[in-house]
């Protein structure tokens, strides 16, 4: 079974949503005993991405230059996005391509098999989350994400649980990596070899096992202090730029 990670960030690409450096990163998951890891970078397709140019950046730069580093800690780094479609986010892990192929959501059902589609936090209170376009989309999706968000008696996780299960899809326990200190408590374990296509294949098949425990209530604390942080830094910025344009 491989210890996975498929849903991390670094500040390579985009400063201000973190503070590590993908080396950082990948030591602290070697550190942990990870086998696999998806560095998945932003790139945003509503208008927070006309706005803000470094989330329109080419976003395979990390794992371009940064795989081999990964190799030699022994981490399989997995060529993946988080697009952020006007109807929510969208893990994609494995891709080849070009995220500009692929302008609109609906246009994910012409991606090859060897791509696993990831709905990341699809239930979590902020508009990048798919809510309700989740289940009007499922088909395009093979795998729900299990945040490691969450302390026992706040729990966003839960009804993306049941719709895993409602709709026979794997389940997938991520740290989504702001910050070091939330990887390893929740995470996946792939019964695959150690190669891309076999974890994609195995996923989908539900070869999976999520390992999960709540977050210390000082990192889950940490995590929703940064995030309104950098979403008092951006929106307003953002918002600024879109007047200036009419």
């Amino acid at each position: 079974m491989l210890k996975t990670e498929f849903h991390s960030h670094t500040n390579y690409i985009q400063k201000i949503e973190t503070k590590h450096s993908p080396k950082q990163l990948i030591g602290r998951a070697a550190s942990l005993g990870y086998d696999v890891l998806s560095i998945s970078e932003h790139y945003i397709l509503t208008w927070f991405g006309e706005s803000l140019k470094e989330y329109r950046k080419y976003p395979f730069s990390t794992y371009e230059d940064f795989k081999d580093y990964a190799s030699s800690k022994g981490i399989l780094l997995l060529r993946s996005v988080e697009v952020w479609y006007p109807e929510g986010e969208v893990l994609l892990i494995n891709f080849q391509g070009n995220v500009k192929d692929y302008p609109t959501l609906k246009s994910l059902n012409k991606l090859p098999k060897t791509v696993l589609v990831i709905a990341p936090h699809p239930y979590f209170k902020r508009e990048i989350c798919l809510g309700d376009n989740l289940v009007k989309n499922i088909g395009l999706f093979d795998a729900i994400e299990y945040s490691n968000f969450y302390l026992t008696k706040f729990n966003l996780n839960k009804k993306a649980e049941l719709i895993a299960k409602k709709y026979d899809k794997a389940l997938v326990g991520t740290s989504d990596v702001h910050h070091l200190m939330q990887m390893g408590y929740t995470y996946t374990l792939v019964d695959a070899d150690k190669n891309p296509e076999s974890i994609v294949k195995a996923v989908k098949d539900g070869k999976v096992k999520l390992v999960t425990r709540q977050l210390p209530f000082f990192v889950f604390f940490w995590v929703t202090c940064s995030s309104f942080y950098k979403l008092f830094a951006i929106v307003p910025r953002t918002i600024y730029r879109k007047l200036l344009k009419k």
